[in-house]
């Protein structure tokens, strides 16, 4: 099987905290476009979805691009999953170093989420990809954390911070079931030059 992880666009944030579940920026349109774009040639048989506003809207394109429906599965959404308010790394690196070292420090926990139960409803909600498919290409698209959790968990790394992918960023895994998956690229950004050039803001 092979799994091509794609982060969500751009989400329309405020500086600080605000409601969970924000939907995508035109920023974050216009990356989710990008993925259709790049990916609309290759043989995906599903695309799958969190659920989450954000991850939903960067489907949309290359769903509609392909004429597959979106599956949703709930667990491979972010922190503000359980309702909890949602700040992205850039608005709470911009409150300074003590702000970002506390974040570091607990980088689930931050947000009020008990990570040990976020970590494995994340990797059950992967897990469950392998029981119902079986050598298909997937088109996934999360959010940073749970890309986090199964790229750290497939190459034996601790914690769940240990990636910055960007929005619209692919990352691919190949294997035939969660523990003996194979990283095959992490970060893939060629398809968004133009936003990561800064054309766009």
């Amino acid at each position: 099987m092979r799994l091509i992880l794609i982060r969500h666009g751009k989400p329309e944030t405020s500086s600080d905290f605000q409601a969970s579940n924000p939907p995508l920026s035109a920023v974050g349109h216009h990356q989710a476009r990008r993925v259709a774009d790049f990916l609309k040639h290759e043989p995906i048989d599903h695309v799958i979805h969190s659920g989450m506003v954000r991850a939903e809207q960067t489907a949309s394109p290359l769903a509609e691009t392909l004429g597959l429906k979106a599956k949703v599965i709930a667990n491979l959404g972010e922190v503000d999953r359980y309702g909890g308010a949602y700040a992205n790394m850039e608005s709470i690196r911009a409150k300074g170093d003590a702000e970002w070292k506390r974040f570091l420090a607990d980088p689930v926990g931050y947000f009020g989420v008990d990570a040990d139960k976020f970590r494995s409803e994340t990797l059950d909600g992967f897990a469950s990809i392998f029981r119902e498919h079986e050598r298909e290409t997937l088109a996934i698209f999360a959010h940073g954390f749970p890309i986090n959790i199964l790229l750290s968990h497939v190459l034996g790394l601790e914690g769940m911070a240990n990636f910055v992918p960007d929005y619209g960023s692919i990352s691919r895994l190949s294997g035939s079931d969660i523990d003996t998956l194979t990283v095959v690229s992490v970060n893939e950004t060629a398809h968004q030059a133009d936003v990561l050039a800064g054309a766009l803001q």
